[in-house]
């Protein structure tokens, strides 16, 4: 009996940890929804501030134009505030979401990961912002080229829906795509990539950052996608260099 008892004791034990796991997860979930929530909140009450911060790129060219956002929905104007509001929330309990995701996994890693982490975390967050201000700069210039291939005659009131989800998805791929030289890192970190590959085969890696440009830019217009090219291609000879310290501390 004592072996059957002594036996089993390993399987209680995984089961209340898993139980306190679970419990944990749920405690770190709920807070989520908290910060989220409350950053919704903030979003909500200062709506018409975020709003103008966000569509700036394109309210200033209607302004000098002479042109206008279009509502076509009697819902529209209640659901861009929602959906705004969400975007804003999320993006301002960001860094404290991010907290509860470091401290739920932090306890499984070793202090040599954690200190990795703890080193890349800083420099994704750097180029994440620099990507979106790139963007943000670009707009302007963006539309005023995509605005020059509307048919003569027509009267440009974009959507305001259309209008706000295009800013955010030309500032999230900006903010993606920049992440390049933390992926690269990352690679030469488990071994699959070496400075050496990079540098032999950067006349292919251009190319494809090219390819990648002309995919990710959701406005397709000539003038972004070299924005978002060249800069690449500098985080990517900036990469060779960022590889060979990963090399040297392996």
């Amino acid at each position: 009996m004592a072996g059957l008892f002594s036996m089993r004791r390993p399987n209680v034990t995984a089961e209340l940890e898993l139980v306190e796991h679970l419990a944990e997860l749920r405690m770190r979930i709920v807070r989520v929804i908290v910060y989220a929530g409350l950053g919704m909140t903030v979003g909500w009450c200062f709506y018409g501030t975020f709003f103008s911060l966000l569509s700036a790129p394109v309210s200033g060219y209607l302004s000098q134009n002479g042109g206008s956002f279009l509502v076509t929905g009697v819902m529209e104007g209640f659901m861009i505030k929602m959906q705004l509001s969400l975007v804003v929330g999320l993006i301002l309990a960001f860094p404290l979401i991010s907290g509860e995701g470091w401290r739920f996994i932090s306890p499984a890693l070793t202090a040599k990961e954690r200190r990795g982490v703890l080193l890349v975390s800083p420099l994704s967050v750097i180029l994440f912002v620099l990507g979106v201000l790139l963007a943000y700069f670009i707009l302007p210039k963006a539309i005023i080229w995509l605005a020059a291939q509307n048919p003569p005659g027509a009267k440009f009131m974009p959507s305001v829906q259309q209008t706000i989800l295009f800013i955010v998805k030309m500032c999230l791929a900006f903010g993606i795509v920049f992440q390049l030289p933390v992926v690269l890192m990352f690679l030469a970190r488990i071994g699959l990539i070496n400075s050496g590959m990079l540098t032999a085969y950067w006349r292919y890696s251009v190319v494809g950052i090219s390819i990648i440009a002309a995919v990710v830019t959701p406005s397709n217009d000539a003038f972004s996608m070299i924005m978002m090219c060249i800069p690449m291609v500098i985080l990517y000879f900036a990469s060779i260099w960022l590889v060979r310290i990963v090399e040297r501390r392996r």
